[in-house]
Formats: structure tokens, C-alpha cells, sequence
């Protein structure tokens, strides 16, 4: 679990890092500007590189976590990447990043205030 909980905290940092990045901007201010797409991006693959490392038996204790989605954007982000739609990505990180961070903060032993 040692293991994995690294893990976990990686995917709660980036995602904190993803709302961070994006909290001052509009979707017509993300969607023109693509170093913040490039950016939001390498946090979402950190995710789904960290997800894939996790091990069932602790994915299991997290049934919220939507594991195969993560896993589905990686691919999509990685060999879809000419052809990524920048709506869906948007509403990703508006909704399910934020969803991800409380489930994360929920299940996860931490100190209540930290970022991580």
C-alpha cells in the first residue's frame, strides 16, 4: 500500500495542480492558449501514468474513481492527440478533476490543509 499511496498523492497533486492552472481562465482563454493545454495535459497523463501503477486490490478500495476513463484519456491523449476535443477536455477538468481531488482528500489519510 506504501507503494500505491505514493501513487495517490502523485494523482492528487497534479490534479490540484490542473485546478490551479486553469482557475483564472475562461474555456475560450483555455481553448486559445496552448501552452495551458500543454500544461493541463502532461498533469492528466501524470495521472493515468500514476493510476496504471496502482494495483487492483487498492483501485478496488477506491470504486469512485472512475480508473478506466483515466485510462481511456491517457490513450486518447497520447495517440488521439491530433484529434483531442477540446470541449470534453474542458468539461473533464472542470468536473471530474474537482470530483477526483474530494475522493482523493475523502478516502486518503492526510493532513486536512495540505497541498500536495
Amino acid at each position: 500500500m506504501q507503494r500505491d499511496l505514493h501513487f495517490l498523492l502523485d494523482i492528487l497533486q497534479s490534479s490540484q495542480l490542473i485546478v490551479s492552472y486553469i482557475d483564472r481562465f475562461s474555456k475560450d482563454d483555455f481553448i486559445c492558449n496552448i501552452q495551458l493545454q500543454d500544461s493541463v495535459i502532461r498533469r492528466l497523463l501524470i495521472i493515468a501514468e500514476a493510476a496504471r501503477r496502482i494495483s487492483d486490490t487498492t483501485k478496488l478500495k477506491f470504486p469512485a474513481i472512475a480508473w478506466q476513463e483515466i485510462n481511456g484519456m491517457r490513450n486518447r491523449l497520447v495517440h488521439e492527440y491530433d484529434d483531442v476535443n477540446l470541449d470534453i477536455l474542458w468539461n473533464t477538468l472542470q468536473f471530474e478533476i474537482p470530483a477526483l481531488i474530494e475522493e482523493l482528500k475523502f478516502q486518503l489519510p492526510l493532513n486536512e490543509d495540505a497541498q500536495y
